[in-house]
């Protein structure tokens, strides 16, 4: 049976993936994919730690390694006789230069460009008839997708293709943190379900009984007003529910504030707060900062945020943000455990405005520094 669960940011999906791993009847026969290297670092460790003295184990490997090795190398000549591949390209597609045959997802040398590899992929399952789905049939009874939001383009199509098989197919996701993606200049679906809106496609799914989708809206990192906050940045719109926090203030400087761009060296250094930026800026003396994207996964007891202008206006006025604007701020947010601080250009007027809208702000506290 194919499931997802979709959880909160701080609800322990890294954790839940692990234990049922770790349940696994036949872990030889048990494949765990994510995109990133971090996320395969973590999974293993985590299922690993879960299966300590084991002598069988799952393996841990990477989205577009799974293709690769699994799909496309096998039956590459059933596509294009003759052509062999090489890996994974280092620079992706040039999509102002569409050249036909194999040209259009290999180099010269053989290697996959990262954004096609999904259609590549599609495109071998299809000239193979069947043969490289029912040879992954063969491999395994179980795969496992960790932070499937990311997979993007035809890669959702790939993923489609993995819930029409036999085999059990576990996801992991929060579409709320789509930050990153498989295939950057795949257009495919990105109008349709750009950033947070992937969750539509989930849900079609679950209506073709594909998947069955589980939400799990605890999380055990933020405090309620971070919760709250995070759940303003993302709306009601796509229906994810409220967050609810299982986690106890600890008693002081706890919550929402708001500070002046200019004040950032003073709150970082009266408060420890770890300082996020989209991009540093030599301004306002950002140069010791985590970019927002590269934030996601970890945990700090204190954040400071440098709010685009994008962010500062929907704070001002509730101006909607671009869907990428809202992952990007969604996962700043919830990287925090106490407290949160904005720092915008104009905090009065921020502050003003906040104070001001109780039917989205109410029951949050939200104070202004210096």
């Amino acid at each position: 049976m194919n499931d997802a669960v979709v959880a909160v940011a701080g609800w322990g999906k890294t954790e839940e993936l692990a234990n049922a791993v770790a349940r696994e009847p036949n872990p030889e026969r048990t494949l765990v994919l994510t995109y990133t290297e971090t996320n395969q670092r973590e999974d293993t460790l985590r299922i690993f730690q879960k299966t300590t003295g084991a002598k069988r184990h799952a393996s841990v490997t990477g989205w577009k390694a799974f293709q690769l090795h699994d799909i496309v190398r096998p039956y590459l000549p059933l596509l294009y006789p003759g052509i062999r591949l090489r890996g994974l390209s280092n620079r992706d597609v040039d999509l102002d230069k569409r050249p036909g045959g194999s040209d259009r997802y290999l180099t010269r040398d053989g290697d996959a460009y990262p954004s096609l590899l999904g259609k590549l992929t599609l495109d071998v399952i299809d000239s193979s008839k069947g043969a490289a789905i029912r040879r992954l049939e063969r491999l395994y009874d179980s795969i496992y997708i960790d932070e499937a939001q990311d997979l993007r383009g035809n890669d959702l199509c790939v993923l489609e293709r993995l819930l029409k098989s036999s085999i059990d197919v576990h996801l992991f996701l929060d579409p709320r943190q789509s930050t990153l993606s498989t295939a950057e200049k795949d257009r495919k679906y990105k109008k349709n379900y750009p950033n947070a809106e992937v969750i539509k496609l989930y849900r079609e799914w679950e209506g073709k009984d594909l998947l069955d989708i589980r939400y799990e809206n605890e999380t055990h990192r933020s405090i309620a007003p971070i919760a709250a906050l995070s759940d303003i940045i993302v709306g009601d719109e796509l229906g994810f529910g409220p967050t609810v926090s299982v986690v106890e203030p600890r008693g002081r400087h706890d919550g929402i504030y708001i500070i002046a761009k200019s004040d950032l060296d003073r709150y970082v250094s009266e408060y420890g707060a770890t300082l996020l930026a989209l991009q540093k800026s030599e301004k306002y003396g950002i140069s010791d900062s985590m970019n927002f994207r590269k934030s996601k996964g970890m945990t700090r007891n204190d954040v400071v945020i440098v709010t685009t202008g994008p962010i500062e206006k929907f704070l001002t006025t509730g101006a909607a943000l671009k869907p990428v604007s809202v992952c990007n701020f969604y996962v700043a947010v919830t990287r925090a455990k106490y407290s949160v601080a904005l720092a915008v250009e104009n905090p009065e007027r921020v502050f003003r405005s906040i104070s001001s809208n109780g039917s989205v702000w109410d029951g949050i506290s939200v104070e202004k520094l210096y």
